[in-house]
């Protein structure tokens, strides 16, 4: 066929959504030309060397697809007659199996699998009516994997040179719950920008699928090493010579790491299973991993990285997916000062009790599940103080963004090592500075009072700064109980007030720490009154009687 006799041929590598950018790096690198990124894929061209490399060494590939024909679908009949036009004989034999797999997107033809049947029929009948025999269909192993794919009415029919799905490494034999796609998997290393040099650490890394392409990557293992065929070794045009050249090629070029690979999980099943799959990888001396929970996993150093994916909130209720985010960001705050963590998570609601603001955000989809990949950045203290401007307002004094408030005597930055003196003289320059309440004093009327002494006062009164003494009105939360019963001269006002207050003794605000969306918990709600059925009767009884004493007397 003539697609096997041009020395430049066109490839098409499919991935997933959000890591077009990475694959096409990844391809540049190889030497691929005319690259053009689409929709979860990327389209490139290449000589057949580059095919055997890109399906060996390429890491974000889900498959490498190569284009055999194109031609233009109205109805099924057209798909029959355009697959069934093709010279199958000159790509295989009818004694080959294939599989038939189809995508279809904005066309008349609206089933997929109703496509890959017509397809599968028009390569059966072109045998049949050529030499009376016809090829068999394999669904587990077969020779050719064929793939159809219709868009906009235009189908293009590719033969997959990978076969089975590149993200089926070969070195992982048992999965825990929901396990993590390899290709996904380095692609959230590759989106990182983790280049193997600092600490690596996965918290939850279930069967280990991070972990072990972390290692890889660092070890410049290729992501092919373990598998064990590839579908363009049953084309025509295979080379077996250029194969085990390029292979030996780069099989030669591992590398020792010196650095932390340390992955963990609460979970003793998931445990075993990662140690099962870099027993089987030979990776069991590169990485060190253990049972532990998040909060007891220590940084072995000042620097380095965090990736993991923590459940989404599947088979969690509500209440248990919020109180383990806000952990994660507990212990990122205590623990992890100096590291980089990338968390990726479908369950932004919540994601946002981390309490952390994170520096990225990028889409990606976890098979079906559409997930963000999140990126904090953990600080010993607030970004702000890292940064060289804020540095700089120290130096000169505005120790506060914009014009400092007081210029005279500006609070000194302290540090971790300033002891209690420090701290003190810092107490007594705050007291130092000139009063510059609500209103209440101005530059004539100030008097020897302290700072805080005069700043709670000015809270007592409130902050608007008024002279005279205010009625209590409620709503509001900046006054204490003895505020309330000082700011009303009505004894009575105070009383109903008291009392409404003591009623409202029992119940709770609201906490972030609560386990739940809801701001009471079950028991904390007051019961209803029940209405007192004897008192409203006599009420009502009593009305009655003295409509009828008034009507009488009219009478």
């Amino acid at each position: 066929m003539e697609i096997f006799k041009n020395e430049i041929r066109p490839y098409v590598a499919k991935t997933f959504s959000g890591l077009e950018n990475e694959l096409a790096t990844e391809l540049k690198f190889l030497g691929a030309e005319n690259i053009e990124i689409i929709k979860r894929g990327v389209k490139f061209e290449g000589n057949r060397e580059l095919l055997y490399r890109a399906n060996y060494l390429v890491r974000t590939a889900i498959r490498i697809l190569t284009p055999i024909t194109e031609f233009k679908v109205t109805d099924e009949q057209s798909l029959y007659d355009g697959v069934k036009a093709i010279q199958w004989d000159e790509i295989m034999t009818h004694k080959q199996t294939f599989m038939m797999t189809a995508d279809v997107f904005h066309s008349q033809i609206d089933h997929s699998h109703f496509a890959a049947l017509k397809a599968k029929d028009a390569l059966v009948d072109f045998f049949r009516d050529k030499i009376r025999r016809r090829p068999s269909v394999d669904k587990e192993d077969a020779d050719f994997y064929i793939n159809i794919h219709i868009s906009q009415n235009v189908c293009t029919v590719s033969l997959d040179s990978s076969g089975e799905s590149l993200h089926k490494r070969g070195y992982r034999i048992g999965a825990d719950k929901a396990p993590l796609n390899e290709v996904l998997a380095a692609g959230l290393i590759k989106l990182s920008g983790w280049k193997g040099d600092i600490d690596f650490y996965d918290p939850m890394c279930g069967s280990g699928t991070i972990v072990m392409e972390a290692a890889m990557m660092a070890m410049n293992i290729p992501a092919g090493y373990y598998r064990a065929q590839y579908a363009f070794q049953k084309w025509v045009d295979y080379d077996e010579a250029l194969w085990q050249s390029i292979k030996e090629e780069h099989d030669n070029e591992f590398k020792d790491i010196d650095i932390n690979i340390v992955a963990s999980d609460r979970s003793e099943k998931a445990i075993q299973i990662a140690k099962r799959n870099l027993k089987h990888a030979g990776l069991h001396k590169d990485i060190e991993i253990s049972k532990a929970y998040f909060d007891s996993v220590v940084p072995k150093s000042e620097k380095g990285i965090l990736v993991f994916n923590p459940p989404y909130g599947m088979r969690l209720t509500e209440n248990d997916i919020v109180r383990l985010y806000q952990e994660i960001g507990d212990v990122l705050k205590s623990n992890w000062s100096g590291h980089q963590a990338w968390i990726i998570t479908s369950a932004m609601d919540a994601a946002k009790f981390i309490g952390l603001r994170p520096s990225k955000r990028i889409e990606l989809y976890n098979g079906p599940i559409e997930a963000k990949l999140l990126c904090f950045d953990l600080y010993a203290g607030s970004r702000r103080e890292k940064s060289p401007d804020y540095r700089k307002k120290l130096d000169s004094g505005n120790y506060r963004s914009g014009k400092t408030k007081y210029e005279s005597n500006p609070v000194p930055f302290r540090n971790e090592e300033d002891g209690d003196d420090d701290r003190r003289s810092n107490d007594r320059e705050r007291d130092a500075r000139p009063y510059r309440g609500a209103g209440r004093y101005d530059n004539n009327s100030r008097d020897n009072r302290s700072y805080d002494k005069k700043r709670s006062d000015s809270k007592s009164y409130g902050d608007r700064g008024r002279s005279e003494k205010k009625p209590y009105r409620g709503g509001g939360g900046r006054f204490s109980n003895d505020d309330r019963r000082d700011s009303h001269d009505n004894k009575g006002y105070n009383k109903k007030r008291s009392g409404r207050d003591s009623k409202r003794s029992d119940s709770r605000s609201f906490k972030k720490e609560d386990s739940g969306f809801k701001p009471f918990r079950e028991g904390d709600k007051k019961p209803f009154r029940k209405r007192d059925n004897e008192s409203s009767n006599k009420k009502r009884d009593s009305k009655k009687v003295t409509v009828r004493f008034k009507r009488k007397r009219l009478d």
